[in-house]
């Protein structure tokens, strides 16, 4: 095949941006190569198709042999890889409609690009079919980082004519400021680190190989069969995995009693990973044939396909309470707690905001190591490692909670944070396992775009899809994530909860921290705790007494597309002076919080966000009102009426906090407006604030 080289070009990607543009370096790479790959098959699938079906292969191949067909690499794959056989992984599937549309740019019309030049050639360009899975158009980018950026293309497709049609088409994405970097450099230009492979259309143009001889050729390399008969689809080849690498990536680490790390069964071994990944992020659609939404999927790998009855039972957990969340009863692994009522179904809702108020429904269930099979013979770990979830607690079990949409891939499966918090653990032999499933054809109100809750949360979803949060549109922001989250919350709590009989109240003191999503902190600046003692109210002078409040207003928080600006209210009294104060912000890590310095010089990590400017605006000074305001963002510090406003800086240079003081204790109301950059939103802070009093 024929080499095309990317050329340089204005606001065009390089490869090293490319490789670091899907935004996930946590995830494990094989979950996210199956998310994806699964995902980007169901978008496929055919619309007369019961059923989708992606076949993972892994093999062997000859380096040379794939060499001789790869224009101007030739030479340094063989200098690189000589004659020796490496392994590949492949992505099949059937079912579906295959890399559909024109080969030729010259001929997009209406901007239709079709799905072989959204796949193959261009970038950021999403799905936009309602309900389909992808919504960013760079998920596919976790390809070129499965193996050596290497990707090949095989598709059958029914082309325009009503003839069936193969094309082949490969390419190459790698960090061009690579010393040891293969493509070379065309026509004297820089390099871009992009290049593709296929059929010669012109001066440094391509497109893919339609000779079905050729192809087939092409395909022995790797052992990979062609379609046959009436089948269309899309095979995807990756050469030049390091298996080893791979299951390595990212791994969860689990340690027993004696603290010796404890690897999972799938955790050695390619093939029972990517069952336990398929199974971990399409339990709902998986073998299942109730599914509602459209084709549910079929999975083998290597040619074993996974059954339902062969499903982990954690995994059978999570599917029927999927079923139940739509209204299906079908006879399965929780028919006897079902029938006892141990399992719930709860509908989630909202006011005002949606056409009808039902934004989603809840199943959540309490079960045992004995339907888990955990216990002898069986053995089976625990519910948190097959869904890669650390283990907080050894002494009792955190409740898991996953979410999804339409597509029913699971987006996450949530043990800490604000899917969770405030809902009590159970006992060590017990797990409780819930999933919401949203309501998506349900009806926005009042939104300045009309359409439905499906597409404002998928717009929410980064390009990997591993979280929902709010976002703004002008002032609309109905803060559906928010509200889910917190009905979770009450709804399991209420079921579980066992309240003591003496309940304390709890007064705010002057330390309150904010825990929750970096997009969406918790309404109030504060953690919600036990309801307040209806027999012992607190008493409300010993309230006045700590008048000194310094706290987030959540209901002012503005999200913008890359950060926000929280407000933040000080305020003292005259007998409540104070000279010193500030808040500071630190990485919820669940065991501890982790100081910026500790995060950053310590653990080698890059932190998620900085604190990029300041708004002070100052009400009333020891009484007297008065009416000033300062920014500042360029200055490490700003004295604003004898009060000193100064950053937190790390050794690095990030900004994560501002200590405020003065020589005299001050009686002071004032609003502090924060800018946060954002750079990960998977990342859990804590703000803190302290005040130490005259």
């Amino acid at each position: 095949m024929q080499i095309e080289i990317a050329e340089a070009g204005r606001m065009t990607q390089s490869g090293s941006s490319l490789l670091r543009l899907i935004q996930n370096n946590n995830m494990p790479a094989l979950d996210l190569l199956v998310r994806e790959s699964i995902q980007n098959s169901l978008d496929a699938r055919k619309n007369d198709s019961r059923y989708v079906e992606v076949d993972y292969l892994t093999g062997k191949f000859n380096s040379q042999k794939l060499g001789e067909e790869l224009e101007e690499i030739t030479d340094s794959l063989n200098q690189r890889y000589g004659k020796k056989e490496y392994d590949y992984i492949a992505i099949r599937d059937s079912n579906t409609v295959g890399l559909t549309g024109v080969m030729d740019y010259k001929h997009i019309q209406n901007n239709a690009y079709g799905n072989l030049l959204k796949l193959v050639y261009e970038i950021c360009k999403p799905q936009e079919a309602e309900g389909a899975g992808g919504s960013w158009g760079i998920g596919k980018t976790v390809y070129f980082r499965i193996g050596i950026g290497l990707v090949i293309y095989y598709s059958r497709i029914v082309n325009e004519e009503g003839e069936f049609e193969s094309r082949l088409a490969a390419s190459l994405v790698e960090n061009e400021l690579d010393p040891n970097a293969m493509i070379p450099v065309y026509d004297g230009m820089i390099k871009r680190g992009i290049a593709w492979w296929g059929d010669k259309t012109g001066t440094n143009s391509t497109q893919p190989v339609t000779d079905e001889g050729y192809i087939k050729k092409f395909l022995k390399i790797f052992g990979v069969e062609e379609y046959k008969d009436d089948e269309t689809g899309t095979t995807i080849i990756i050469p030049y995995i390091n298996t080893e690498e791979l299951l390595r990536n990212n791994r969860t680490e689990y340690t027993n009693d004696q603290e010796q790390e404890v690897i999972p069964f799938w955790g050695t071994d390619i093939e029972q990973y990517l069952s336990i990944a398929v199974q971990r992020w399409y339990a709902p659609r998986l073998n299942n044939k109730t599914y509602q939404q459209g084709a549910y999927l079929r999975t083998r790998i290597n040619g074993k396909g996974i059954a339902l009855d062969s499903m982990e039972p954690v995994f059978q957990v999570v599917q029927s309470l999927y079923n139940r969340a739509q209204y299906v009863n079908e006879e399965d692994i929780l028919t006897d707690l079902y029938l006892n009522k141990e399992v719930i179904v709860k509908d989630i809702k909202v006011k005002n905001t949606l056409e009808d108020t039902k934004i989603g429904t809840l199943a959540f269930v309490k079960v045992t190591r004995d339907l888990l099979k955990m216990n002898v013979p069986d053995n089976k770990p625990e519910p948190y490692m097959f869904f890669n979830n650390e283990i907080r607690d050894t002494e009792v079990n955190k409740p898991t909670i996953c979410f999804t949409r339409k597509p029913a891939m699971i987006v996450s499966y949530e043990n800490v944070g604000p899917w969770v918090s405030n809902i009590p653990p159970s006992g060590k032999d017990e797990y409780i396992i819930g999933i919401f499933v949203l309501s998506s054809f349900n009806k926005l109100k009042n939104s300045p775009t009309p359409g439905t809750i499906e597409e404002y949360i998928r717009k929410s979803e980064m390009a990997d899809h591993t979280s929902w949060g709010d976002w703004s549109e002008g002032n609309y922001n109905p803060r559906f994530v928010f509200k889910i989250q917190n009905n979770i919350i009450k709804t399991v709590s209420s079921e579980y909860s066992s309240k003591p009989e003496n309940h304390k109240p709890i007064v705010n003191s002057g330390l309150s921290k904010l825990f929750g999503d970096m997009l969406l902190p918790p309404e109030g600046g504060t953690l919600p705790g036990p309801d307040p003692d209806p027999v012992n109210p607190p008493n409300p002078k010993d309230i006045k007494r700590s008048r000194f409040r310094f706290a987030v207003e959540a209901k002012g928080i503005k999200y913008l597309s890359d950060r926000m600006i929280i407000p933040m209210v000080l305020e003292t009294s005259a007998k409540r002076k104070i000279s010193r104060t500030g808040f500071d912000v630190l990485i919820d890590s669940e065991s501890k919080k982790i100081d910026i310095n500790e995060w950053e010089n310590k653990m080698k990590m890059e932190t998620p966000f900085t604190i990029s400017d300041f708004r002070i605006q100052i009400d009333n000074l020891n009484g007297e009102k008065i009416s000033t305001e300062e920014q500042f963002s360029d200055s490490d510090s700003i004295e604003v009426e004898n009060i000193v406003f100064a950053k937190k800086i790390s050794k690095n240079g990030t900004c994560h906090g501002l200590s405020i003081f003065a020589e005299e204790p001050q009686f002071i109301k004032a609003k502090i407006y924060v800018t946060v950059n954002l750079k990960r939103r998977d990342i859990k802070p804590s703000f803190v604030f302290e005040k130490e009093s005259e």
